[in-house]
C-alpha cells in the first residue's frame, strides 16, 4: 500500500512538473518568435533607411556629376585655344558658379555624403541578423566606395584652392595671370571629377536594386 501510494505521489508530481516545464518551453518559445518578429522589423527597417540613405547620395552625385561638367568646358576651351586668343568674357562665365555648374576656381566642400544611418545600423547590433551575408558586404563595400570618392573630391577642391592662392599673390604682385588656374585644368582631374561622380552613381544605384529585391 505504502509503495502504490508513494507511485501515485511521484506520478502526480511528475505530471505537475511536466505542467510547468511545457508552461515555461511555450513562454519561452512565444518569447523567441515574437523577438524574431521584432529583430526581422527592425532588420526591414533598417535596411529601408539605408536605401533611402543610398537614393539621396546618388542624386547628389549625379547632380554633381552635371555640375562639374561647367568646369569639364574650361578644361577643353584652354586646352584648344590659345593662350593669346583667350577671350576675357569667356573667362568671366567660366570663373563664375552659377546654374550652369561649378566655375574654374570656386572654393567648395563635397561632404555631401550622408552616412548617419548606416552609422545606426552599424552600433544597433541588428546587423547580424542578416541572413544574406553577400549584400550586408555590398553595403559595406558602396559606403566605402562613397568616402573615398568624397575624400577624392575634397583633394581636387584642395588642389585648386592651392592654385587660386598663388594666383591671388601673383595679381598681387603685379604679375597677369593669363590663363587662370592652368595648372589644375591641365591635368584630367577635371573629368576624373565627373567620371567617379557618374561611377559613384551607378553603383548606388545598383546597391538600392539589391536592397529593393531585399526587401
Amino acid at each position: 500500500m505504502k509503495t502504490k501510494k508513494l507511485f501515485k505521489q511521484t506520478g502526480k508530481y511528475l505530471r505537475e512538473l511536466s505542467i510547468v516545464v511545457i508552461g515555461v518551453a511555450i513562454t519561452v518559445s512565444i518569447g523567441l518568435w515574437i523577438n524574431n518578429i521584432n529583430n526581422r522589423k527592425d532588420l526591414k527597417q533598417y535596411l529601408t533607411a539605408v536605401k533611402m540613405e543610398l537614393e539621396s547620395n546618388a542624386r547628389n552625385f549625379d547632380f554633381y556629376a552635371e555640375w562639374y561638367q561647367k568646369s569639364v568646358r574650361y578644361a577643353n576651351y584652354i586646352s584648344r585655344t590659345d593662350k593669346k586668343t583667350i577671350d576675357k568674357d569667356t573667362l568671366n562665365y567660366y570663373k563664375i558658379t552659377d546654374n550652369d555648374g561649378c566655375g574654374y576656381g570656386y572654393y567648395h566642400s563635397s561632404a555631401f555624403v550622408k552616412t548617419n544611418v548606416f552609422e545606426m545600423f552599424k552600433t544597433s547590433g541588428i546587423m547580424r541578423q542578416m541572413n544574406d551575408k553577400m549584400l550586408l558586404e555590398t553595403i559595406w563595400e558602396v559606403y566605402s566606395m562613397q568616402l573615398n570618392t568624397q575624400l577624392f573630391l575634397d583633394l581636387c577642391f584642395q588642389t585648386k584652392r592651392e592654385e587660386v592662392i598663388k594666383e591671388t599673390q601673383l595679381r598681387a604682385e603685379g604679375k597677369p595671370i593669363a590663363v587662370p588656374m592652368q595648372t589644375f585644368y591641365s591635368t584630367d582631374l577635371p573629368y576624373a571629377m565627373v567620371r567617379m561622380c557618374k561611377e559613384a552613381s551607378e553603383i548606388l544605384r545598383e546597391t538600392i536594386s539589391k536592397l529593393e529585391k531585399a526587401l
